[in-house]
């Protein structure tokens, strides 16, 4: 019995490492200090993700072993669309390389309009508006009700600062 050419198997190991490396920089994200007491801090979702994706992954590694064949890995991407997926990975590297200079705004609606097209969505308007409201909507909620702050970026200090 072959470990690593079961599908389900090394999809449980990866989200397994993938989780227990988030779990490892969660439990160091720094607290508030004016408030020491507090039952949410910035280490609570993160936390609690961590373990909740470590504890399904264990699942899915356990079902794995008892359920017989997941099927090959070679059978499993058969076929695959690489190219989009490429493409994703590459365009989550740039929103995290272009986010402290445009911002929260700018970016994000760049990243789901580029991630709408490189999906298929051709009907430009549609995405326009799917994508400006979902970032207007978390931009309202995170600063607005959860009171976060959320950079402008540097693009949106320059013209702002040169305006006033």
């Amino acid at each position: 019995m072959r470990i690593l050419d079961n599908k389900d198997r090394v999809g449980g190991l990866l989200i397994l490492a993938f989780a227990v490396a988030y779990l490892r920089y969660a439990l160091v994200l720094p607290l508030d200090p004016t408030d020491p007491n507090a039952s949410f801090t910035s280490r609570t979702l993160p936390v609690g993700l961590a373990v909740a994706s470590i504890v399904f992954a264990l699942v899915q590694l356990a079902m794995s072993f008892r359920g017989g064949s997941g099927g090959s890995i070679r059978e499993a991407v058969r076929g695959y669309r690489w190219r989009p997926m490429l493409l994703l990975l590459v365009l989550m590297l740039g929103y995290s390389l272009m986010f402290q200079t445009l911002g929260f705004l700018v970016s994000s609606f760049t990243f789901l309009l580029l991630g709408f097209f490189i999906m298929g969505e051709r009907r430009i308007i549609l995405s326009v508006v799917v994508a400006g409201g979902l970032v207007t909507l978390l931009w309202a909620l995170l600063t607005q009700a959860f009171g976060l702050f959320l950079d402008p970026g540097d693009l949106m200090r320059a013209i702002v600062g040169s305006a006033g």
